[in-house]
Protein backbone atom coordinates (compact mmCIF):
# COMPACT_ATOMS: atom_id res chain seq x y z
CA UNK A 1 0.00 0.00 0.00
CA UNK A 2 1.34 3.41 -0.95
CA UNK A 3 1.69 5.86 1.90
CA UNK A 4 -1.11 8.40 2.09
CA UNK A 5 -0.79 11.70 3.92
CA UNK A 6 -3.66 13.28 5.82
CA UNK A 7 -5.42 15.46 3.26
CA UNK A 8 -8.50 17.70 3.31
CA UNK A 9 -11.58 15.60 2.77
CA UNK A 10 -15.23 16.60 2.45
CA UNK A 11 -16.30 14.11 5.13
CA UNK A 12 -13.32 14.44 7.48
CA UNK A 13 -15.02 16.94 9.78
CA UNK A 14 -18.17 14.83 9.95
CA UNK A 15 -16.02 11.81 10.78
CA UNK A 16 -14.24 13.75 13.53
CA UNK A 17 -17.55 14.87 15.02
CA UNK A 18 -18.94 11.32 15.15
CA UNK A 19 -15.71 9.58 16.19
CA UNK A 20 -14.83 12.26 18.73
CA UNK A 21 -11.30 12.86 17.39
CA UNK A 22 -9.63 13.74 14.06
CA UNK A 23 -9.84 10.96 11.48
CA UNK A 24 -8.22 10.75 8.05
CA UNK A 25 -10.27 9.39 5.15
CA UNK A 26 -9.19 7.71 1.90
CA UNK A 27 -10.81 5.61 -0.81
CA UNK A 28 -10.19 2.01 -1.86
CA UNK A 29 -9.82 1.52 -5.60
CA UNK A 30 -10.10 -2.27 -5.65
CA UNK A 31 -13.48 -3.28 -7.16
CA UNK A 32 -15.86 -4.59 -4.52
CA UNK A 33 -13.57 -3.59 -1.62
CA UNK A 34 -15.31 -3.14 1.72
CA UNK A 35 -14.59 -0.23 3.99
CA UNK A 36 -12.47 -0.64 7.13
CA UNK A 37 -10.32 1.31 9.53
CA UNK A 38 -6.95 0.74 11.14
CA UNK A 39 -7.69 3.08 14.05
CA UNK A 40 -6.29 6.24 12.48
CA UNK A 41 -7.60 6.31 8.92
CA UNK A 42 -10.93 5.20 7.46
CA UNK A 43 -10.84 3.51 4.06
CA UNK A 44 -14.11 3.91 2.11
CA UNK A 45 -15.15 2.20 -1.09
CA UNK A 46 -14.65 4.38 -4.14
CA UNK A 47 -17.65 2.65 -5.73
CA UNK A 48 -20.06 3.84 -3.05
CA UNK A 49 -19.60 7.56 -2.46
CA UNK A 50 -23.24 8.22 -1.56
CA UNK A 51 -26.11 6.29 0.00
CA UNK A 52 -24.45 3.24 1.47
CA UNK A 53 -21.18 5.20 1.47
CA UNK A 54 -22.57 7.54 4.11
CA UNK A 55 -23.60 4.61 6.30
CA UNK A 56 -20.16 3.04 5.81
CA UNK A 57 -18.53 6.15 7.23
CA UNK A 58 -20.84 6.26 10.26
CA UNK A 59 -20.19 2.58 11.04
CA UNK A 60 -16.43 3.00 10.98
CA UNK A 61 -16.61 6.19 13.04
CA UNK A 62 -18.75 4.39 15.63
CA UNK A 63 -16.19 1.57 15.87
CA UNK A 64 -13.48 4.14 16.55
CA UNK A 65 -15.58 6.03 19.11
CA UNK A 66 -16.49 2.82 20.96
CA UNK A 67 -12.93 1.48 21.12
CA UNK A 68 -13.70 -1.67 19.14
CA UNK A 69 -10.13 -1.88 17.84
CA UNK A 70 -8.59 -1.82 21.30
CA UNK A 71 -9.84 -5.23 22.37
CA UNK A 72 -7.28 -7.42 24.09
CA UNK A 73 -6.85 -10.59 22.05
CA UNK A 74 -7.79 -9.06 18.70
CA UNK A 75 -5.05 -11.17 17.15
CA UNK A 76 -7.31 -14.22 17.64
CA UNK A 77 -9.48 -13.00 14.76
CA UNK A 78 -6.66 -13.24 12.21
CA UNK A 79 -7.53 -15.95 9.71
CA UNK A 80 -11.13 -16.45 10.91
CA UNK A 81 -13.63 -14.69 8.67
CA UNK A 82 -16.66 -16.05 10.54
CA UNK A 83 -15.43 -14.81 13.92
CA UNK A 84 -14.55 -11.42 12.44
CA UNK A 85 -18.10 -11.06 11.12
CA UNK A 86 -19.62 -12.00 14.47
CA UNK A 87 -17.34 -9.57 16.29
CA UNK A 88 -18.20 -6.85 13.78
CA UNK A 89 -21.97 -7.26 14.23
CA UNK A 90 -21.65 -7.17 18.00
CA UNK A 91 -19.34 -4.17 18.08
CA UNK A 92 -21.34 -2.09 15.59
CA UNK A 93 -24.41 -2.60 17.77
CA UNK A 94 -22.54 -1.75 20.98
CA UNK A 95 -20.60 1.23 19.63
CA UNK A 96 -23.57 2.81 17.84
CA UNK A 97 -25.66 2.50 21.01
CA UNK A 98 -22.94 4.30 22.98
CA UNK A 99 -23.01 7.35 20.67
CA UNK A 100 -26.64 7.19 19.54
CA UNK A 101 -27.10 10.91 20.21
CA UNK A 102 -24.53 11.72 17.50
CA UNK A 103 -26.09 9.50 14.83
CA UNK A 104 -29.02 10.22 12.47
CA UNK A 105 -32.30 8.52 13.31
CA UNK A 106 -32.53 7.03 9.80
CA UNK A 107 -29.14 5.36 10.30
CA UNK A 108 -30.14 3.90 13.67
CA UNK A 109 -33.30 2.51 12.08
CA UNK A 110 -31.18 0.83 9.40
CA UNK A 111 -29.32 -1.07 12.16
CA UNK A 112 -32.49 -2.68 13.54
CA UNK A 113 -32.51 -5.83 11.30
CA UNK A 114 -29.02 -6.69 12.57
CA UNK A 115 -29.64 -6.50 16.32
CA UNK A 116 -28.12 -9.49 18.13
CA UNK A 117 -29.83 -9.23 21.52
CA UNK A 118 -26.52 -10.07 23.22
CA UNK A 119 -25.82 -6.62 24.70
CA UNK A 120 -22.03 -6.84 25.21
CA UNK A 121 -20.65 -4.27 27.65
CA UNK A 122 -17.21 -3.92 26.05
CA UNK A 123 -15.07 -5.15 23.18
CA UNK A 124 -13.62 -8.04 25.21
CA UNK A 125 -17.10 -9.43 25.84
CA UNK A 126 -17.93 -9.09 22.13
CA UNK A 127 -14.77 -11.02 21.33
CA UNK A 128 -15.72 -13.78 23.77
CA UNK A 129 -19.22 -14.09 22.26
CA UNK A 130 -17.82 -14.10 18.72
CA UNK A 131 -15.45 -16.97 19.58
CA UNK A 132 -18.22 -18.98 21.24
CA UNK A 133 -19.84 -19.67 17.86
CA UNK A 134 -23.16 -18.09 18.92
CA UNK A 135 -25.46 -17.70 15.92
CA UNK A 136 -25.60 -14.03 14.97
CA UNK A 137 -26.98 -12.06 11.99
CA UNK A 138 -24.68 -11.75 9.00
CA UNK A 139 -23.47 -8.15 8.58
CA UNK A 140 -24.50 -6.23 5.43
CA UNK A 141 -21.87 -4.97 3.02
CA UNK A 142 -22.07 -1.41 4.34
CA UNK A 143 -20.84 -2.64 7.75
CA UNK A 144 -17.51 -3.05 5.99
CA UNK A 145 -14.97 -5.46 7.41
CA UNK A 146 -12.30 -5.81 10.08
CA UNK A 147 -8.61 -6.01 9.31
CA UNK A 148 -7.09 -7.01 12.68
CA UNK A 149 -3.67 -7.56 11.16
CA UNK A 150 -3.63 -3.93 9.97
CA UNK A 151 -4.51 -2.68 13.45
CA UNK A 152 -1.79 -4.83 14.99
CA UNK A 153 0.74 -3.74 12.41
CA UNK A 154 0.01 -0.08 13.14
CA UNK A 155 0.06 -0.47 16.90
CA UNK A 156 3.00 -2.83 17.32
CA UNK A 157 6.39 -1.39 18.23
CA UNK A 158 9.56 -3.34 17.61
CA UNK A 159 11.93 -2.89 20.52
CA UNK A 160 10.18 0.30 21.57
CA UNK A 161 10.45 1.78 18.08
CA UNK A 162 7.49 2.40 15.80
CA UNK A 163 7.11 0.57 12.51
CA UNK A 164 8.53 2.25 9.44
CA UNK A 165 8.87 1.32 5.76
CA UNK A 166 12.30 -0.30 6.16
CA UNK A 167 11.17 -2.48 9.04
CA UNK A 168 8.03 -3.52 7.16
CA UNK A 169 10.12 -4.54 4.16
CA UNK A 170 12.34 -6.58 6.45
CA UNK A 171 9.34 -8.23 8.07
CA UNK A 172 7.71 -9.07 4.75
CA UNK A 173 10.94 -10.60 3.47
CA UNK A 174 11.21 -12.85 6.54
CA UNK A 175 7.57 -13.87 6.30
CA UNK A 176 8.18 -14.83 2.68
CA UNK A 177 10.12 -17.85 3.91
CA UNK A 178 6.88 -19.50 4.98
CA UNK A 179 5.63 -22.10 2.50
CA UNK A 180 1.99 -22.06 1.45
CA UNK A 181 1.57 -25.81 1.83
CA UNK A 182 2.01 -25.55 5.59
CA UNK A 183 -1.48 -24.04 5.83
CA UNK A 184 -2.97 -27.27 4.51
CA UNK A 185 -1.81 -29.33 7.47
CA UNK A 186 -3.69 -30.25 10.61
CA UNK A 187 -4.17 -27.24 12.90
CA UNK A 188 -2.84 -29.13 15.91
CA UNK A 189 -0.06 -31.04 14.15
CA UNK A 190 3.57 -30.16 14.85
CA UNK A 191 5.54 -29.26 11.75
CA UNK A 192 9.20 -28.50 11.26
CA UNK A 193 10.32 -25.23 9.73
CA UNK A 194 13.71 -23.53 10.06
CA UNK A 195 11.90 -20.19 9.92
CA UNK A 196 11.09 -20.48 13.61
CA UNK A 197 14.76 -20.72 14.56
CA UNK A 198 14.77 -16.95 14.23
CA UNK A 199 12.58 -16.69 17.30
CA UNK A 200 14.81 -18.62 19.68
CA UNK A 201 18.32 -18.49 18.28
CA UNK A 202 20.84 -16.37 20.19
CA UNK A 203 21.04 -13.93 17.28
CA UNK A 204 17.36 -13.82 16.42
CA UNK A 205 15.41 -13.91 19.66
CA UNK A 206 16.29 -10.34 20.68
CA UNK A 207 15.97 -8.85 17.22
CA UNK A 208 13.20 -6.59 15.98
CA UNK A 209 11.54 -9.35 13.96
CA UNK A 210 11.43 -11.81 16.84
CA UNK A 211 9.99 -9.21 19.18
CA UNK A 212 7.38 -8.33 16.58
CA UNK A 213 6.27 -11.95 16.12
CA UNK A 214 6.09 -12.59 19.85
CA UNK A 215 3.93 -9.50 20.27
CA UNK A 216 1.66 -10.46 17.39
CA UNK A 217 1.13 -14.02 18.65
CA UNK A 218 1.40 -13.22 22.35
CA UNK A 219 4.38 -15.58 22.72
CA UNK A 220 7.16 -15.52 25.29
CA UNK A 221 10.09 -17.36 23.72
CA UNK A 222 8.74 -19.78 21.12
CA UNK A 223 5.95 -19.73 18.55
CA UNK A 224 3.75 -22.16 20.35
CA UNK A 225 3.92 -23.68 23.83
CA UNK A 226 2.53 -26.92 22.43
CA UNK A 227 5.70 -27.34 20.44
CA UNK A 228 7.86 -27.03 23.55
CA UNK A 229 5.71 -29.52 25.39
CA UNK A 230 5.95 -31.98 22.49
CA UNK A 231 9.71 -32.02 21.96
CA UNK A 232 11.79 -30.46 24.68
CA UNK A 233 14.15 -27.75 23.50
CA UNK A 234 13.21 -27.93 19.83
CA UNK A 235 12.63 -24.48 18.40
CA UNK A 236 12.04 -25.98 14.98
CA UNK A 237 8.71 -27.59 15.99
CA UNK A 238 5.64 -25.38 15.69
CA UNK A 239 1.92 -26.11 15.67
CA UNK A 240 -0.03 -25.90 12.44
CA UNK A 241 -2.30 -23.27 13.99
CA UNK A 242 0.57 -20.85 14.64
CA UNK A 243 1.99 -21.58 11.21
CA UNK A 244 -1.35 -20.80 9.62
CA UNK A 245 -1.64 -17.53 11.55
CA UNK A 246 1.83 -16.51 10.45
CA UNK A 247 0.99 -17.36 6.85
CA UNK A 248 -2.21 -15.29 7.02
CA UNK A 249 -0.22 -12.43 8.46
CA UNK A 250 2.39 -12.66 5.74
CA UNK A 251 -0.20 -12.57 2.98
CA UNK A 252 -1.94 -9.63 4.62
CA UNK A 253 1.27 -7.63 4.92
CA UNK A 254 2.28 -8.28 1.33
CA UNK A 255 -0.93 -8.11 -0.67
CA UNK A 256 -4.03 -7.86 1.48
CA UNK A 257 -4.31 -4.07 1.31
CA UNK A 258 -6.34 -2.66 -1.54
CA UNK A 259 -4.69 0.35 -3.14
CA UNK A 260 -5.87 3.54 -1.42
CA UNK A 261 -5.89 6.93 -3.09
CA UNK A 262 -6.25 10.40 -1.53
CA UNK A 263 -9.84 11.53 -1.46
CA UNK A 264 -8.89 14.89 -2.95
CA UNK A 265 -8.34 13.12 -6.30
CA UNK A 266 -11.95 11.99 -6.42
CA UNK A 267 -15.00 14.04 -7.36
CA UNK A 268 -16.16 15.56 -4.05
CA UNK A 269 -19.38 14.45 -2.47
CA UNK A 270 -21.72 17.07 -3.73
CA UNK A 271 -24.77 18.98 -2.71
CA UNK A 272 -27.35 20.22 -5.16
CA UNK A 273 -25.68 23.60 -5.77
CA UNK A 274 -22.02 24.39 -6.48
CA UNK A 275 -20.41 27.78 -5.90
CA UNK A 276 -16.94 29.27 -6.29
CA UNK A 277 -14.85 30.52 -3.40
CA UNK A 278 -12.56 33.55 -3.43
CA UNK A 279 -8.89 32.98 -2.70
CA UNK A 280 -7.71 36.43 -1.69
CA UNK A 281 -4.03 35.51 -1.48
CA UNK A 282 -4.04 34.50 -5.17
CA UNK A 283 -6.58 37.06 -6.30
CA UNK A 284 -8.80 34.53 -8.09
CA UNK A 285 -11.78 32.26 -7.64
CA UNK A 286 -11.68 28.55 -6.96
CA UNK A 287 -14.40 27.37 -9.36
CA UNK A 288 -17.07 24.94 -8.09
CA UNK A 289 -15.25 24.78 -4.78
CA UNK A 290 -18.21 24.57 -2.40
CA UNK A 291 -21.42 22.52 -2.47
CA UNK A 292 -24.63 23.57 -0.76
CA UNK A 293 -27.49 21.17 -0.16
CA UNK A 294 -30.98 22.10 1.01
CA UNK A 295 -32.22 19.64 3.62
CA UNK A 296 -35.11 19.34 6.04
CA UNK A 297 -34.19 19.96 9.69
CA UNK A 298 -33.96 16.60 11.43
CA UNK A 299 -32.90 17.05 15.07
CA UNK A 300 -34.51 14.47 17.37
CA UNK A 301 -34.97 17.02 20.15
CA UNK A 302 -35.15 20.85 20.14
CA UNK A 303 -31.80 22.52 20.82
CA UNK A 304 -33.60 25.39 22.55
CA UNK A 305 -36.61 25.97 24.76
CA UNK A 306 -39.58 26.11 22.38
CA UNK A 307 -41.34 28.63 24.61
CA UNK A 308 -39.01 31.16 22.97
CA UNK A 309 -41.39 30.99 20.01
CA UNK A 310 -44.41 31.99 22.12
CA UNK A 311 -43.45 35.65 22.59
CA UNK A 312 -46.01 38.28 21.59
CA UNK A 313 -45.51 40.47 18.51
CA UNK A 314 -42.91 43.16 19.09
CA UNK A 315 -45.01 46.27 18.45
CA UNK A 316 -42.09 48.77 18.56
CA UNK A 317 -40.22 46.66 15.99
CA UNK A 318 -43.38 46.41 13.87
CA UNK A 319 -43.83 50.20 13.86
CA UNK A 320 -40.12 50.75 13.15
CA UNK A 321 -40.13 48.57 10.03
CA UNK A 322 -43.63 49.44 8.80
CA UNK A 323 -42.57 52.13 6.33
CA UNK A 324 -39.56 50.30 4.86
CA UNK A 325 -39.47 49.83 1.09
CA UNK A 326 -43.04 50.87 0.35
CA UNK A 327 -44.20 51.05 -3.27
CA UNK A 328 -47.19 52.71 -4.89
CA UNK A 329 -50.40 50.73 -5.25
CA UNK A 330 -53.65 51.80 -6.89
CA UNK A 331 -56.50 52.07 -4.39
CA UNK A 332 -60.15 52.60 -5.32
CA UNK A 333 -62.80 54.04 -2.98
CA UNK A 334 -60.91 57.20 -2.02
CA UNK A 335 -62.53 60.56 -1.15
CA UNK A 336 -59.91 62.30 -3.28
CA UNK A 337 -57.67 61.18 -6.06
CA UNK A 338 -56.53 61.61 -9.63
CA UNK A 339 -59.11 59.36 -11.34
CA UNK A 340 -62.83 58.69 -11.08
CA UNK A 341 -64.08 55.13 -10.60
CA UNK A 342 -67.00 54.73 -13.05
CA UNK A 343 -68.93 52.09 -11.10
CA UNK A 344 -68.83 54.15 -7.91
CA UNK A 345 -69.77 57.33 -9.79
CA UNK A 346 -72.87 55.66 -11.30
CA UNK A 347 -73.87 54.24 -7.93
CA UNK A 348 -73.57 57.71 -6.34
CA UNK A 349 -75.70 59.28 -9.10
CA UNK A 350 -78.46 56.66 -8.66
CA UNK A 351 -78.43 57.14 -4.87
CA UNK A 352 -78.77 60.92 -5.21
CA UNK A 353 -81.66 60.64 -7.73
CA UNK A 354 -83.54 58.30 -5.37
CA UNK A 355 -83.12 60.57 -2.39
CA UNK A 356 -80.21 58.84 -0.66
CA UNK A 357 -77.02 60.51 0.47
CA UNK A 358 -74.74 58.00 -1.35
CA UNK A 359 -71.08 57.11 -0.96
CA UNK A 360 -68.78 59.90 -2.05
CA UNK A 361 -65.65 57.71 -2.22
CA UNK A 362 -65.65 57.72 -6.02
CA UNK A 363 -61.93 58.35 -6.67
CA UNK A 364 -58.90 56.12 -7.08
CA UNK A 365 -55.42 57.13 -6.01
CA UNK A 366 -51.90 55.73 -6.00
CA UNK A 367 -50.82 55.33 -2.41
CA UNK A 368 -47.52 54.18 -1.00
CA UNK A 369 -48.82 50.99 0.62
CA UNK A 370 -47.33 48.16 -1.43
CA UNK A 371 -44.66 46.12 0.33
CA UNK A 372 -41.74 45.83 -2.09
CA UNK A 373 -39.34 44.00 0.22
CA UNK A 374 -38.26 40.37 0.07
CA UNK A 375 -36.35 39.17 3.13
CA UNK A 376 -34.34 35.98 3.60
CA UNK A 377 -33.39 35.37 7.22
CA UNK A 378 -30.38 33.09 7.47
CA UNK A 379 -29.75 31.62 10.91
CA UNK A 380 -26.26 30.46 11.87
CA UNK A 381 -26.79 26.95 13.28
CA UNK A 382 -23.14 26.13 13.97
CA UNK A 383 -22.01 24.47 17.19
CA UNK A 384 -20.26 27.64 18.39
CA UNK A 385 -23.70 29.13 19.15
CA UNK A 386 -24.24 26.50 21.86
CA UNK A 387 -21.78 28.26 24.16
CA UNK A 388 -23.12 29.47 27.48
CA UNK A 389 -25.54 27.94 29.95
CA UNK A 390 -29.20 27.86 30.81
CA UNK A 391 -31.69 29.40 28.39
CA UNK A 392 -29.55 32.41 27.54
CA UNK A 393 -27.02 30.88 25.18
CA UNK A 394 -26.10 32.49 21.89
CA UNK A 395 -28.35 30.03 20.04
CA UNK A 396 -31.31 30.97 22.27
CA UNK A 397 -30.84 34.67 21.55
CA UNK A 398 -30.39 34.05 17.84
CA UNK A 399 -33.47 31.84 17.56
CA UNK A 400 -35.53 34.42 19.44
CA UNK A 401 -34.32 37.18 17.10
CA UNK A 402 -34.87 35.14 13.93
CA UNK A 403 -38.39 34.13 14.92
CA UNK A 404 -39.31 37.70 15.94
CA UNK A 405 -38.03 39.12 12.66
CA UNK A 406 -39.78 36.46 10.60
CA UNK A 407 -43.13 37.13 12.28
CA UNK A 408 -42.72 40.92 12.00
CA UNK A 409 -41.88 41.00 8.30
CA UNK A 410 -44.61 38.45 7.57
CA UNK A 411 -47.21 40.54 9.43
CA UNK A 412 -46.16 43.64 7.50
CA UNK A 413 -46.86 41.77 4.25
CA UNK A 414 -43.28 41.30 3.10
CA UNK A 415 -42.11 38.20 1.28
CA UNK A 416 -40.15 36.23 3.91
CA UNK A 417 -38.03 33.06 3.88
CA UNK A 418 -36.21 31.49 6.82
CA UNK A 419 -33.29 29.05 6.66
CA UNK A 420 -30.69 27.72 9.06
CA UNK A 421 -27.23 26.68 7.94
CA UNK A 422 -24.04 25.01 9.11
CA UNK A 423 -21.13 23.34 7.36
CA UNK A 424 -18.77 20.38 7.65
CA UNK A 425 -16.13 21.43 5.14
CA UNK A 426 -16.40 22.92 1.70
CA UNK A 427 -18.63 20.23 0.17
CA UNK A 428 -21.05 19.83 3.06
CA UNK A 429 -22.76 23.18 3.54
CA UNK A 430 -26.26 22.36 4.75
CA UNK A 431 -29.22 24.72 4.25
CA UNK A 432 -32.02 23.69 6.60
CA UNK A 433 -35.39 24.60 5.12
CA UNK A 434 -37.58 26.32 7.74
CA UNK A 435 -39.81 28.53 5.58
CA UNK A 436 -39.74 29.26 1.84
CA UNK A 437 -41.00 32.49 0.26
CA UNK A 438 -44.24 30.93 -0.96
CA UNK A 439 -45.09 29.16 2.31
CA UNK A 440 -47.30 30.54 5.03
CA UNK A 441 -45.88 31.21 8.46
CA UNK A 442 -47.68 28.82 10.77
CA UNK A 443 -47.57 25.57 12.70
CA UNK A 444 -45.43 23.80 10.11
CA UNK A 445 -42.73 26.48 10.30
CA UNK A 446 -42.78 26.28 14.08
CA UNK A 447 -42.44 22.49 13.91
CA UNK A 448 -39.40 22.80 11.64
CA UNK A 449 -37.84 25.33 14.00
CA UNK A 450 -38.10 22.76 16.80
CA UNK A 451 -36.15 20.29 14.66
CA UNK A 452 -33.36 22.71 13.78
CA UNK A 453 -30.03 20.90 13.92
CA UNK A 454 -27.21 22.91 15.53
CA UNK A 455 -23.75 21.51 14.75
CA UNK A 456 -20.67 21.98 12.61
CA UNK A 457 -19.08 25.22 11.46
CA UNK A 458 -19.78 28.50 9.61
CA UNK A 459 -18.74 28.67 5.94
CA UNK A 460 -20.42 32.03 5.45
CA UNK A 461 -19.27 32.73 1.88
CA UNK A 462 -21.07 29.69 0.45
CA UNK A 463 -24.14 30.43 2.59
CA UNK A 464 -24.33 34.03 1.35
CA UNK A 465 -23.98 32.98 -2.29
CA UNK A 466 -26.77 30.41 -2.02
CA UNK A 467 -29.05 32.82 -0.14
CA UNK A 468 -28.42 35.42 -2.86
CA UNK A 469 -29.52 32.92 -5.51
CA UNK A 470 -32.71 32.13 -3.58
CA UNK A 471 -33.54 35.81 -3.13
CA UNK A 472 -32.91 36.62 -6.77
CA UNK A 473 -34.96 33.69 -8.04
CA UNK A 474 -37.89 33.51 -5.62
CA UNK A 475 -38.43 36.76 -3.71
CA UNK A 476 -40.27 38.48 -6.60
CA UNK A 477 -39.74 41.97 -5.14
CA UNK A 478 -37.80 45.06 -6.25
CA UNK A 479 -35.96 45.27 -2.92
CA UNK A 480 -34.14 42.26 -1.49
CA UNK A 481 -32.63 41.90 1.95
CA UNK A 482 -30.44 39.13 3.34
CA UNK A 483 -30.38 39.10 7.15
CA UNK A 484 -27.66 36.80 8.46
CA UNK A 485 -27.99 36.13 12.18
CA UNK A 486 -24.66 34.79 13.38
CA UNK A 487 -22.16 34.91 16.22
CA UNK A 488 -19.98 36.88 13.84
CA UNK A 489 -17.00 34.72 12.89
CA UNK A 490 -16.77 32.81 9.58
CA UNK A 491 -14.92 29.58 10.34
CA UNK A 492 -14.66 26.08 8.86
CA UNK A 493 -12.14 23.42 7.89
CA UNK A 494 -9.35 25.31 6.07
CA UNK A 495 -11.61 28.37 6.12
CA UNK A 496 -10.46 30.78 8.76
CA UNK A 497 -8.60 34.01 9.39
CA UNK A 498 -7.91 36.32 6.47
CA UNK A 499 -8.94 33.71 3.90
CA UNK A 500 -12.45 33.39 5.39
CA UNK A 501 -12.79 37.16 5.84
CA UNK A 502 -11.85 37.89 2.24
CA UNK A 503 -14.22 35.27 0.84
CA UNK A 504 -17.05 36.58 3.02
CA UNK A 505 -16.48 40.17 1.88
CA UNK A 506 -16.32 39.00 -1.74
CA UNK A 507 -19.63 37.15 -1.40
CA UNK A 508 -21.19 40.33 0.01
CA UNK A 509 -19.85 42.37 -2.92
CA UNK A 510 -21.34 39.85 -5.35
CA UNK A 511 -24.71 40.07 -3.60
CA UNK A 512 -24.76 43.89 -3.61
CA UNK A 513 -23.85 43.93 -7.31
CA UNK A 514 -27.06 41.95 -7.89
CA UNK A 515 -29.12 44.38 -5.83
CA UNK A 516 -29.29 42.27 -2.66
CA UNK A 517 -28.78 44.20 0.57
CA UNK A 518 -26.87 42.24 3.21
CA UNK A 519 -26.82 42.75 6.94
CA UNK A 520 -25.21 40.56 9.59
CA UNK A 521 -26.78 40.63 13.02
CA UNK A 522 -24.38 39.52 15.73
CA UNK A 523 -26.79 38.69 18.56
CA UNK A 524 -25.50 38.01 22.06
CA UNK A 525 -21.97 37.28 20.91
CA UNK A 526 -18.72 38.54 22.42
CA UNK A 527 -17.26 38.96 18.92
CA UNK A 528 -14.68 41.74 18.69
CA UNK A 529 -15.82 44.80 16.71
CA UNK A 530 -12.57 44.99 14.74
CA UNK A 531 -12.88 41.32 13.84
CA UNK A 532 -16.48 41.85 12.70
CA UNK A 533 -15.47 44.77 10.49
CA UNK A 534 -12.78 42.66 8.81
CA UNK A 535 -15.34 40.03 7.85
CA UNK A 536 -18.43 42.12 7.13
CA UNK A 537 -17.35 45.72 6.56
CA UNK A 538 -18.44 48.62 8.76
CA UNK A 539 -21.79 49.07 6.94
CA UNK A 540 -22.81 45.43 6.92
CA UNK A 541 -23.08 44.34 10.53
CA UNK A 542 -25.02 45.24 13.62
CA UNK A 543 -23.93 43.89 17.00
CA UNK A 544 -26.75 43.76 19.55
CA UNK A 545 -26.99 42.17 22.97
CA UNK A 546 -30.45 40.63 22.54
CA UNK A 547 -33.60 40.82 20.44
CA UNK A 548 -35.11 43.67 22.46
CA UNK A 549 -32.53 46.09 21.01
CA UNK A 550 -33.62 45.50 17.42
CA UNK A 551 -36.53 47.96 17.45
CA UNK A 552 -34.25 50.92 18.14
CA UNK A 553 -31.32 50.03 15.89
CA UNK A 554 -32.43 47.73 13.06
CA UNK A 555 -34.31 50.26 10.91
CA UNK A 556 -31.28 52.47 10.30
CA UNK A 557 -28.98 49.51 9.60
CA UNK A 558 -31.43 48.04 7.06
CA UNK A 559 -31.80 51.40 5.28
CA UNK A 560 -28.01 51.76 5.00
CA UNK A 561 -27.69 48.22 3.64
CA UNK A 562 -30.44 48.77 1.05
CA UNK A 563 -28.88 52.09 0.05
CA UNK A 564 -25.44 50.47 -0.37
CA UNK A 565 -26.93 47.72 -2.54
CA UNK A 566 -28.79 50.25 -4.71
CA UNK A 567 -25.62 52.28 -5.27
CA UNK A 568 -23.57 49.18 -6.03
CA UNK A 569 -26.12 47.96 -8.56
CA UNK A 570 -26.30 51.37 -10.20
CA UNK A 571 -22.52 51.49 -10.58
CA UNK A 572 -22.44 47.92 -11.92
CA UNK A 573 -25.17 48.74 -14.46
CA UNK A 574 -23.38 51.90 -15.57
Amino acid sequence: MASVSIEPHPLRMLAAAVAGSPVAVSYLTEPGARCWTDGERIYLSAERQAGEGGRELLVQCALLAGGALKAVGLRALIGSIEQRQCFLVLEVERCCASIAERLPRAFLNALEPYRTGQGPQDAEESLRIARSRTRLPKPPEWYGTLQPWAVLRRNVRGGGRSMDARKLEQLEARLGSLEAEQADGDEDALVRNPFWKLLSSPLGKDGFFARFMREIFDMQSSPDKAADSGIEGSSEMVSGRASRHALDLGKALRSGLAVAIPSALLVPEGGAHSYPEWDGSKGRYRPDWTSVEEVAPAADEPCFDETLLDAATDQPLLRSLASLCLGFRRHAGQTAGDDLVLDRLIRLAVDLRTGHSGDERIYSASLRTRRDLGVLILLDASSSTLEGGGNDRVVDRQVRAAWKLCRTFDRLGDRVALYGFHSWGRTLVRFQHLKAFDERLGAETRKRMGRLSVAGYTRSGAAIRHATELLDAHSGTPFKLLLLISDGYPYDDQYEGEYADQDTRKALEEARARGVACLCLSVGSDADVVRLERAWGSANYLAIGNATEMAARLRGAVERAIGAAARKRYVAAA
